[in-house]
């Protein structure tokens, strides 16, 4: 790895320049080399279709400023193909990188040359960024990006293969942010779901609206009809619960009634085991906290929210 300046980054062994790998996604890094940009079709408008929103002015003068203060080898250069003729070469991926550098003066800069399918160059240009930290794609984008995929019916319009889609062009991505663009696409492709996933404290309260033959209280509003209070949780926020019903029962002396919900089943935890590992995660606590000395725990969970569209009905909660 090194800092150059633009100049000796440009006279430097381009062969020691950090090239990418995409041969996962079908594509071959065929190397990297100098190119004038008179010779390289850019089309931030049209041909850069897999971001929603293009770069700020902001952004271009952070990177206009950062190429001025020196090159690191160990990045990978803006990805170009061939297609011949008038400029020959078409901009992949580095929109904004070439908008900081030609303001900087540059009238040619390294590229790596790329070899694929049309529709390959795509997936690379979904991934773009995601390696190093220039401008990851927002969440919007992938949404775009794969949503398209189902409508040309290059994926199947399952969840299965859309969420093996985004981990083979997003592979380092969180979970979290996996499962919400999953669910996105899902719902603009109008997905079949044998189950259903409440994202939102709006998506419970129009369970109870719509469907349950109870009321229930999920934001740890007081019920009169139970006197108690009422909350609905996730998987992972278990603890936090349990803290929040001592709080209420030192300022009121009633419990907290805790409905249940959890994620997405997998092919190693069906929705009845999360809901079983759910129960355990929060017997864990109240067994930690016993060793600290604590004798009333206020709180019960009356059930879980029905997600098994088969099986459940959307009527009641659902025992454990």
């Amino acid at each position: 790895m090194a800092i150059l300046s633009l100049q000796d980054y440009v006279n430097s062994d381009l062969d020691r320049v950090a090239l990418p790998d995409y041969t996962d996604l079908g594509v071959t890094s065929v190397k990297n080399i100098l190119i004038p940009f008179d010779q390289i079709h850019i089309d931030d408008i049209e041909g850069n279709s897999q971001k929603v929103e293009t770069h700020t002015a902001e952004e271009i003068e952070t990177l206009r400023m950062s190429f001025s203060e020196g090159v690191d080898t160990a990045e990978f250069p803006p990805g170009v193909y061939y297609r011949g003729g008038d400029k020959p070469y078409v901009l992949i991926y580095g929109f904004g990188r070439c908008e900081a550098i030609r303001a900087l003066k540059q009238k040619e800069w390294a590229f790596t040359l790329l070899e694929g399918t049309p529709e390959q160059m795509e997936d690379v240009q979904a991934r773009e960024n995601e390696g190093y930290p220039k401008r990851l794609n927002k969440e919007v984008d992938m949404r775009k990006h794969l949503s398209r995929k189902v409508s040309n019916g290059r994926i199947k319009n399952t969840e299965e293969a859309i969420r093996k889609e985004f981990k083979r062009i997003y592979p380092n991505r969180k979970k979290d942010v996996m499962n919400r663009v999953v669910q996105m696409v899902i719902g603009e492709c109008d997905t079949p779901q044998p189950y259903i996933l409440y994202t939102s404290p709006s998506k419970v309260q129009d369970w109870i609206d719509n469907h349950s033959s109870v009321e229930h209280k999920i934001g740890g509003e007081y019920n009169p009809n139970t006197d108690t209070h009422g909350v609905c949780i996730g998987e992972g926020y278990q603890y936090r619960v349990i803290l929040q019903a001592v709080e209420r029962f030192v300022k009121t002396g009633k419990f907290t009634d805790i409905i249940g919900h959890v994620g997405a089943p997998t092919k190693m935890a069906s929705i009845d085991m999360k809901r079983k590992k759910f129960l355990k995660q929060l017997e864990s606590h109240i067994e930690e906290l016993k060793e600290c000395g604590m004798h009333t725990f206020p709180f019960r969970v009356i059930g879980f929210l029905p997600q098994d569209k088969e099986k459940e009905s959307l009527k009641t909660l659902i025992r454990i």
